[in-house]
């Protein structure tokens, strides 16, 4: 409902923007937190932040656009989805990743840093009704997408393109749900397929 949207992720996801924001600018991270100059990662790993794009587009496509629910709950989780995007990419692959990397530790160890803590993020859900085997199986996806956004980041030198595809992915999975509806054969492939090739592609990535 838009109550529970507001509740448990608007009103959280914002006060936590809101502090990423201040920290990052007393760090004075911004411009090493959202851009990484040059670009980097051999040429054909751009073929993950582009299936990530198609496997989150998809996901509007099994939103029932027409559901009672979308008119009153919709607008509000665009706004929330967007702030997870901008919170959880800037507090891992921003802030995790730069003060890694300043503290001496090496590319691949950094980028598994930032994907283990995006997973531990996920963990407060079961404080939040989610059930043990749900959580888990949350962890380990989100592990495993972790890399497909650390990928996009790099290769497209912009963590503005994962915050944005991050908050679309999300935006199409939930919106699914909060409808009514089922995630679509189409969408749930292109998802898998991020995150084999964001595994794949990792290695190449973080050690180019």
């Amino acid at each position: 409902s838009r109550d529970t949207v507001v509740k448990g992720i608007v009103v959280p996801m914002g006060v936590g923007s809101a502090l990423l924001a201040v920290v990052t600018t007393a760090l004075g991270w911004w411009e090493p937190a959202l851009v990484q100059s040059p670009r980097s990662g051999p040429t054909w790993a751009l073929v993950v932040p582009v299936v990530l794009a198609l496997a989150a587009a998809l996901g509007l496509t099994s939103i029932d656009w027409r559901s009672p629910q979308a008119r009153t709950v919709l607008p509000t989780l665009a706004l929330g989805c967007l702030l997870v995007g901008f919170a959880e990419e800037l507090g891992t692959r921003g802030l995790v990743l730069v003060g890694a990397r300043d503290s001496g530790m090496g590319e691949p160890a950094a980028a598994l840093l930032t994907m283990v803590v995006f997973s531990l993020v996920h963990a407060m859900n079961a404080l939040f009704g989610q059930s043990r085997g749900q959580t888990l199986v949350q962890l380990g996806l989100t592990f495993v997408g972790g890399a497909a956004f650390y990928i996009t980041a790099m290769t497209t030198g912009s963590l503005v393109v994962a915050m944005l595809l991050h908050a679309l992915w999300d935006f199409g999975l939930l919106g699914t749900s909060a409808t009514g509806r089922t995630v679509r054969p189409a969408q749930a492939v292109a998802v898998g397929a991020t995150y084999l090739l964001g595994l794949a592609a990792l290695w190449f990535v973080a050690t180019s």
